[in-house]
């Protein structure tokens, strides 16, 4: 990837743009504009996050609005601390994101500062430090705290006749499951705004965040990935379990997902291309018979990627996918095969783990147990 030299422009909040964090330690509230210009670094920030923003910025020049000479009246407009800064600073064209705000590059253009736009503005994000790979385990382990608290659930619950759960006097639904999972992450500082509890064939959609009671007999696919609330790094993992007697395909479905996340783990390693590893997978998936395709307008069998990084984003670089990407020593990913049939239900397997220097290493253990 070509290295990016001239000046780059960030707008926008901690959730918003995630870059603006990585690069200046500053979690804001609210949008703020950033300029990185070699080794110098800007940081515009309102009059009431001023002191903030001095004390938190990592080697950043704080400034506000009214420093950079912006009007009284146009101090809430942040296209205008933008056009202020790149005047001051003399840059006459700057690189931006593609998600960079449409406002602001339209009042940069008419102010005739020339917009580049690039995918990935900071390629160095995707190699995380010992402190960031600290901070993701954290946030794993919340991970793993939540996942034994629903399986623990799962396992407790009794069936009805109609295989309907019943946990501590009431239905075992998803959305209960849900309320556990954001209970028990709160406790470690975490949260998840989307959490997925997804029991039979709700769990055919790898996405749907599942609904309704949970019964005996069937998958139960449980993805959890917290955000901490302190450094605002994430955690992944995704399990699948069944409470009672798993039907034959559904036992030859997940010995065939935890297969191929076997092999996929084992194949993870600094210079192994990840393309490389979603292809063993989706070979892994045909030895044992399980094919993809579509029907009706529904895909079934394996039909998305192997994995993808996780740092200040949930899914960022590097894509584990078709994607020719080769992996180094700090990437930090997930492996998740999975698969998908609309008569039976999903498994899927996750874990995130941080690539070393011979291989990988978990961020956090879970038991990968299906009957619970």
């Amino acid at each position: 990837m070509k290295k990016l030299t001239g000046p780059k422009l960030l707008v926008g909040d901690a959730c918003s743009c995630p870059d603006l964090e990585y690069v200046t330690r500053f979690r804001a509230t609210d949008p703020v504009v950033a300029l990185v210009r070699g080794a110098q670094r800007y940081l515009v920030v309102p009059n009431l996050e001023l002191g903030r923003a001095t004390r938190a910025a990592r080697r950043c020049r704080v400034l506000t609005p009214a420093q950079l000479g912006v009007p009284l009246g146009q101090q809430r407009l942040i296209r205008e601390w933008a056009v202020a800064l790149l005047r001051r600073e003399r840059v006459e064209t700057v690189t931006v994101s593609p998600t960079f705000p449409l406002e602001v590059a339209r009042g940069l253009e008419r102010a005739r500062v020339r917009l580049l736009v690039h995918d990935t503005l900071f390629p160095a994000r995707a190699v995380k430090t010992e402190r960031e790979i600290r901070q993701l385990r954290q946030s794993q382990r919340a991970a793993v705290g939540a996942m034994r608290a629903v399986i623990g659930a799962i396992r407790e619950s009794r069936p009805r006749r109609d295989r309907t759960l019943i946990w501590r006097g009431k239905p075992l639904t998803s959305e209960r499951m849900h309320l556990e999972i954001r209970r028990v992450l709160l406790d470690a500082n975490c949260s998840a705004p989307m959490t997925i509890v997804a029991g039979g064939r709700q769990g055919a959609d790898p996405h749907e965040a599942g609904h309704g009671p949970l019964r005996a007999n069937e998958p139960i696919v449980i993805d959890i990935f917290p955000k901490h609330n302190g450094h605002g790094y994430w955690g992944d993992i995704t399990r699948t379990v069944v409470k009672g007697v798993p039907a034959p395909p559904l036992r030859a479905m997940y010995r065939a997902v935890r297969k191929a996340q076997e092999e996929a783990l084992r194949t993870v390693r600094p210079g192994v291309s990840s393309a490389g590893i979603h292809r063993r997978v989706v070979e892994c998936f045909s030895e044992h018979g399980f094919e993809t395709g579509e029907a009706d307008g529904t895909m079934y069998g394996f039909f998305h990627g192997t994995g993808h990084g996780v740092g200040l984003d949930i899914h960022e670089a590097p894509n584990v996918g078709r994607a020719r990407t080769r992996l180094r020593a700090g990437h930090v990913i997930t492996i998740e095969p999975g698969l998908y049939y609309p008569e039976i239900g999903g498994v899927r397997i996750e874990d995130t783990v941080v690539v070393t220097k011979d291989g990988c290493r978990l961020l956090g253990r879970c038991s990968k147990r299906l009957v619970v």
